[in-house]
């Protein structure tokens, strides 16, 4: 029987371990905030203003950013990003839903090109330049488009089978589906947009076509 000590400890741990992902989660959109309300004042702020206004030090700013051209970067992403609530809302299609969200993922990163690849260098060398146990999490937006839609299946979908899916989309939207389309596979923007929606589609239905074969066994 395993040890009630040790899960208690192991319980204990992972508690530790979310909170601290959660804190530097709040740490990045702070640091967002305060770029976007500089913005919002008609300001080019420093990097130390902005750290100041978040209440962190430039030195933990620089955790979370490699530049200030990153975090303007992100700032213009963040305020680019429509709410699911405008492309699909529960009871609606998720075939639909995925597609327009993976259209719209798609059309925002390609929106600015060259903030796309400021912001990519710049996940790049913050996981490089910081420990592992201090790598701050990247964003993650498409995760607000992908789990509401995905969890909508649940009525035909597996938890693991949701799981699975949900990963799955994570592959083919945001900004690493975004440069591989466009600077490996050579495709134009309205190829972008058009793949994109194909891609996100073929996986739900792959995904239900997967379960129904297994309800049949």
């Amino acid at each position: 029987m395993p040890d009630r000590k040790s899960s208690r400890s192991a319980h204990r741990t992972q508690i530790e371990t979310d909170s601290r992902a959660n804190q530097k989660r709040r740490t990045r959109q702070a640091l967002i905030d305060a770029a976007m309300a500089f913005r919002d004042e008609g300001r080019n702020p420093t990097f130390a203003e902005v750290a100041e206004r978040a209440l962190v030090s430039r030195a933990t700013a620089y955790r979370y950013f490699s530049s200030l051209e990153a975090l303007i970067s992100e700032t213009a992403t963040e305020r680019g990003l429509v709410a699911l609530e405008r492309i699909w809302r529960p009871g609606d299609d998720p075939i639909d839903g995925i597609s327009r969200a993976s259209r719209e993922m798609m059309k925002l990163m390609l929106s600015d090109e060259v903030g796309l690849h400021v912001m990519e260098r710049s996940f790049m060398a913050v996981w490089l330049d910081n420990d592992p146990g201090a790598r701050p999490p990247r964003p993650g937006r498409r995760m607000k488009f992908i789990l509401p839609i995905v969890e909508s299946l649940k009525g035909e979908l597996s938890s693991a089978a949701r799981r699975r899916l949900a990963h799955a989309l994570s592959m083919v939207m945001g900004s690493e589906a975004a440069l591989a389309i466009r600077d490996i596979g050579g495709a134009s923007v309205e190829e972008a947009l058009a793949a994109a929606a194909w891609a996100a589609q073929a996986l739900v239905n792959q995904a239900r076509i997967d379960a129904a074969e297994a309800r049949r066994k």
